[in-house]
């Protein structure tokens, strides 16, 4: 099969999906500077009172902030995987990157055929790669709840 060319075709985005993903990305810099300053605030509590109190409860209670914040990463991590190896099973069989049914923020110059395949590799590679760092996260996790 010859190798397609559609010079100049592009994947239109979406404007209401462009304003739903700029919404998300200011509510998450938000929770995340709430975050921070919340957490600024209980190390300096926890270090005012540190010197006072039993040190292997502070180290426990730190142990199991850190086993929370790897779930948290590994969970974020497994979906994202889950999300790019669907994105790349939707692009083989359609052999077309972005795939139809794919909404984008922004426009997206259209991939066919072997440019296509080679990118549902990549995809399909990375997504591989993030499962496996979503498994060592919760690994990480359960080693540092064992220990605490």
């Amino acid at each position: 099969m010859s190798e397609q060319r559609h010079n100049g075709e592009y994947h239109r985005a979406d404007p209401a999906y462009r304003r739903q993903m700029q919404i998300f990305l200011a509510l998450t810099i938000m929770v995340g500077v709430v975050a921070l300053v919340a957490l600024q605030l209980w190390l300096r509590k926890l270090a005012l009172t540190a010197g006072q109190g039993d040190l292997l409860s502070y180290q426990a209670w730190l142990n199991r902030l850190l086993a929370g914040l790897c779930l948290l990463l590994g969970a974020a991590a497994a979906g994202f995987s889950q999300w790019m190896y669907r994105i790349a099973s939707a692009s083989k069989a359609e052999r077309r990157w972005p795939p139809s049914s794919m909404r984008t923020s922004a426009d997206v110059r259209i991939r066919y055929l072997t440019s296509a395949d080679s990118l549902v590799a990549q995809l399909r590679g990375t997504a591989l790669v993030l499962g496996l760092l979503a498994l060592g996260l919760c690994a990480w996790a359960v080693r540092l709840l064992w220990y605490s």
